[in-house]
C-alpha cells in the first residue's frame, strides 16, 4: 500500500479549504505567464488545487498514492488526465505552460539529487517559456514544528494527531495517527510516518540556474498561528517562447498569508 492510501478517505476533511492557496498560485501563473492553457500538478494528492483551477487551465495531475488519485478522480472533470508516478522520475510524453508542486511536496525527496531530478523532469515536461511553481518547508520551521509536543485536530467524529521528530535536524518524521470512529462506537488507528528534509535556498536557487531562467522566491509563512509552517516559494521559466518568458513582478515578492491559518498535513510521499 502507497504511503497516504490509507489516510485518503479523510485528507479533505483534515486540510479544509485550499482557496487562499489556489487564487494565490492562480496569481503566480498569471503574473510569470498570462497565456498559459495547460497546467500540471505534481503530488497533486486529492486534488484540491487543480479542481478549482480546472475551469481556468487544461489541468492534469500526478501523484503516487492510488488512494489519493481515486478521491481526485471524483471531483475533477470527466477524463481529466491523472498519472500515478514518482515526482522525481517521470515521463508523460506530454509538455505543459506551467507545472506547480504545492504543499511543500517537494521536502519528502530525501535526497538533493532526487530534487534535481524532479527539477529536470519538469524542464522537460514544460513548453518553451512555461513556468515551474513549487513551495518547500524552511529548515527553521521544521525545527520549530519538532520543537513542540504535537498537534490534535477533531474533524467530524474523528480526530487527527501529528508529531514531528528529529533526531539529527536533517531528516524530519512526521507521525501522523487518525483515530477513525467505528460503528461500534470505538475507535480505530489509522497511522503513517513520513519523512521530510529541508535545503538551503541558495543551494536550490543554484540547481534551478543550471536550467530555468527569472528565478524568484516569495518568502510565506502559511498562516497567522504561532504553530504555522514557514515556507518559501520558488517560481522560475523555461527559457524561450513566442513572447520570452517574464519575470515574476515585484510586488508578488511579499509574504503570503493564509488568513484562515490552515496548518496542512501534507507530507507527501514519492516513492
Amino acid at each position: 500500500m502507497a504511503t497516504y492510501d490509507l489516510l485518503a478517505r479523510h485528507y479533505d476533511a483534515v486540510t479544509g479549504d485550499s482557496s487562499t492557496e489556489t487564487a494565490f498560485i492562480d496569481s503566480i501563473i498569471k503574473r510569470a505567464h498570462g497565456q498559459a492553457v495547460t497546467l500540471l500538478e505534481v503530488a497533486c494528492g486529492t486534488g484540491g488545487i487543480i479542481a478549482p483551477l480546472a475551469g481556468r487551465y487544461r489541468v492534469s495531475g500526478l501523484d503516487i498514492s492510488p488512494g489519493m488519485l481515486a478521491v481526485a478522480r471524483k471531483k475533477l472533470p470527466e477524463g481529466t488526465p491523472l498519472h500515478l508516478a514518482d515526482m522525481s522520475c517521470f515521463n508523460l510524453n506530454v509538455k505543459f505552460d506551467a507545472i506547480i508542486c504545492v504543499y511543500h511536496g517537494i521536502n519528502h525527496l530525501l535526497d538533493f539529487s532526487a530534487w534535481e531530478n524532479f527539477f529536470g523532469c519538469a524542464y522537460r515536461h514544460l513548453n518553451d517559456g512555461g513556468v515551474l511553481v513549487f513551495d518547500t518547508y524552511t529548515a527553521s520551521s521544521l525545527k520549530m514544528m519538532a520543537s513542540i509536543p504535537g498537534t490534535v485536530q477533531r474533524f467530524s467524529d474523528n480526530y487527527l494527531h501529528i508529531r514531528v521528530r528529529t533526531s539529527d535536524e536533517v531528516v524530519f518524521d512526521w507521525s501522523i495517527e487518525v483515530l477513525e470512529l467505528q460503528p461500534d462506537g470505538r475507535y480505530k488507528s489509522l497511522t503513517e510516518v513520513i519523512r521530510t528534509v529541508s535545503f538551503p535556498p541558495e543551494k536550490i536557487r543554484e540547481s534551478l540556474g543550471e536550467r530555468f531562467i527569472n528565478i524568484v522566491t516569495i518568502e510565506s509563512d502559511g498562516g497567522v498561528n504561532d504553530d504555522s509552517e514557514d515556507r518559501t516559494w520558488f517560481v522560475c521559466s523555461k527559457p524561450g517562447g513566442a513572447l520570452g518568458a517574464q519575470p515574476c513582478p515585484v510586488d508578488l515578492r511579499r509574504h503570503h498569508r493564509d488568513p484562515k491559518g490552515n496548518h496542512r498535513p501534507r507530507p507527501r510521499p514519492v516513492a
